[in-house]
């Protein structure tokens, strides 16, 4: 059996245990009931991913049990085992194709060991192909060595006119096909930080909790609902409709760039393509953190703090106002109080460091100690995160700190990371610097789908 029928196995059992206890529950509470839907969809998608990998490890098997097939009497060729290319004629792959064979094409390419990176971030990547529309033919078409050496040949002449063959050339015409602009090459698949993980260290703490979407799309539409309403009527009156609302909110993925400059040396004598993933998602982790909390939601991501802080049913005002102290042991509580009972099991503080130090201070009421216990992660029953993007001053008018359940806050990422050469970078008159430049860019957008989901302390 194969390693990843083995874990799919594995995981369809404790989710048959989850839900086995569930269904148990006679009075389950929302969050219970919710978890048990979701356990159900769960359980519907990797049941299908479990039997189509059993089905191809059976008539593989058949394949490699079938006999010889028979040769004319004294001709004899050597025994040769003969298998398709994964990447054969990826040129003709449309970005929209999401059939099946393709799905397993792309699976096939880059499920085998010895292509420069480890099991982990294979798995990665297959997960993504298969639960991702779109990231099939992106990684084939990314991926191929024909794409890789032509991006291997680019880089190597520093983004000037480079000489490739023909079977280079297509696999770039292919790359271009995939995307709106013409310009730049896209990263190869085993480079590509939006589809493989980098190692590097975040400081982007809003991305570890909020619900994170990826796509080939420019542009990502949801559906959201409201509760349905329940009503209690005396026997055989008329029902009340009490059908949600649906609405259609979009995340427009922004584009966010990063502009590295460096001496014709530092190009010519480092290796520079083995160090751009990393150097490339340490520059777009910094600018993220700082977008999901405040960006403005105009050729950028919305951030938590720009969407909620105008609505007024999510602000709880702190009792002194421009002030927060060791003595504000109210305002926590109140902040804590005003959430909504359908998110307040999920939900998470997000602050500024000194907010957290400060509230390290206050004395619990209900009990000897703090309310904040040095080395603990959790206020009042939900966890922390601390975020430097969070302002640190109580001014009035200043959003503290935030408490809700972020899953209602959305990041969409669009798969693919793009970089572009600038041959001669020079100075303000034009002066060569004796500098080459690398601009990198990726899509990312975010915002929040229900702003009932969040409270914030506002000084």
């Amino acid at each position: 059996m194969s390693t990843r029928i083995e874990g799919l196995a594995g995981e369809l059992d404790a989710l048959r245990l989850e839900i086995t206890e569930l269904d148990a529950l006679e009075n389950p509470t929302e969050v219970q009931a919710a978890r048990y839907a979701e356990c159900i969809t769960e359980w519907d998608s990797k049941k299908a991913a479990h039997d189509d990998e059993v089905a191809r490890a059976a008539k593989f098997a058949e394949i490699q049990a079938e006999p010889s097939f028979k040769r004319e009497a004294g001709f004899s060729v050597p025994n040769v085992i003969v298998r398709n290319d994964p990447f054969e004629n990826v040129s003709d792959l449309r970005a929209d194709d999401r059939s099946n064979d393709t799905v397993a094409r792309a699976i096939t390419a880059f499920e085998t060991s010895g292509r420069g990176v480890s099991d982990s971030e294979r798995e990665v990547i297959i997960d993504k192909i298969e639960n991702i529309p779109g990231a099939a033919v992106h990684a084939l078409v990314h991926g191929s060595p024909a794409y890789r050496s032509a991006f291997g040949t680019w880089m190597k002449s520093q983004g000037q006119n480079t000489y490739l063959n023909p079977e280079e050339i297509n696999a770039v015409r292919a790359s271009m096909s995939l995307t709106g602009a013409n310009g730049g090459y896209t990263l190869p698949t085993l480079l590509d930080p939006t589809l493989i993980k980098t190692g590097t260290a975040t400081r982007n703490p809003i991305r570890s909790v909020a619900r994170v979407v990826q796509g080939t799309q420019n542009v990502l539409n949801l559906v959201t609902v409201n509760g349905v309403t329940t009503y209690w009527v005396a026997e055989g009156s008329a029902l009340t409709d009490g059908t949600p609302a649906f609405t259609n909110p979009q995340i427009t993925a922004a584009k966010l760039t990063a502009y590295l400059t460096g001496s014709f040396e530092v190009f010519e004598d480092s290796n520079l393509q083995a160090q751009l993933p990393g150097l490339i998602a340490e520059a777009f982790d910094y600018a993220e953190g700082t977008a999901f909390i405040s960006g403005s939601g105009s050729g950028a991501p919305k951030g938590i703090v720009t969407a909620i802080s105008a609505t007024a049913a999510s602000t709880v005002t702190a009792t002194t106002r421009g002030s927060y102290t060791s003595a504000s042991v109210a305002d926590v509580f109140a902040v804590v109080n005003a959430a909504a009972p359908r998110y307040e099991d999920n939900s998470t503080w997000v602050a500024n460091k000194a907010w957290f130090n400060t509230t390290r201070q206050i004395a619990n009421p209900s009990a000897a100690g703090q309310l904040l216990p040095v080395g603990s992660n959790e206020l009042l029953g939900s966890p922390i995160i601390a975020s430097s993007d969070m302002s640190s001053a109580t001014t009035s008018g200043t959003v503290m700190a935030i408490l809700g359940d972020f899953s209602q806050f959305v990041i969409y990422d669009r798969l693919g990371t793009t970089v572009e050469f600038v041959s001669n970078v020079v100075d303000g008159s034009g002066l060569p610097l004796g500098q080459r430049g690398l601009v990198a860019y990726k899509r990312v957008g975010s915002n929040v789908t229900d702003l009932n989901a969040f409270r914030f302390l506002k000084a």
